[in-house]
């Protein structure tokens, strides 16, 4: 599942309300996923994704992955496939996330 991204019910962080948003998987972990989020609102540390980024499906328009921040995702959440990103771009958000966060 790494590189994919779904539709999920992203919930706000008070978990008060959620919206339905696409996510990117960095991760599995067993029955969990390690996600970032997209967006189309430019703000500082997010990378821009179009489907020149994308091996497999399509993305409704162009959007920006926000980065570092991430979240665990349970896989039963995630109900539709959106695509997949081409093993390039996937290897330069893993260096972006990589310096966000401060990992070697």
């Amino acid at each position: 599942m790494v590189g994919k991204i779904y539709l999920a019910k992203i919930y706000f962080t008070d978990l008060s309300e959620y919206k339905i948003r696409p996510v990117l998987i960095i991760k599995e972990l067993d029955e969990d996923c390690i996600c970032l989020q997209f967006t189309s609102k430019y703000k500082d540390n997010q990378l821009a994704i179009s489907n020149f980024d994308i091996k497999d499906g399509v993305l409704k328009k162009d959007s920006l992955i926000v980065v570092p921040k991430n979240f665990t995702l349970h896989k039963s959440i995630m109900f539709k496939y959106i695509a997949k990103i081409k093993e390039k771009k996937l290897q330069e958000i893993f260096k972006i996330f990589c310096q966000e966060i401060g990992c070697n």
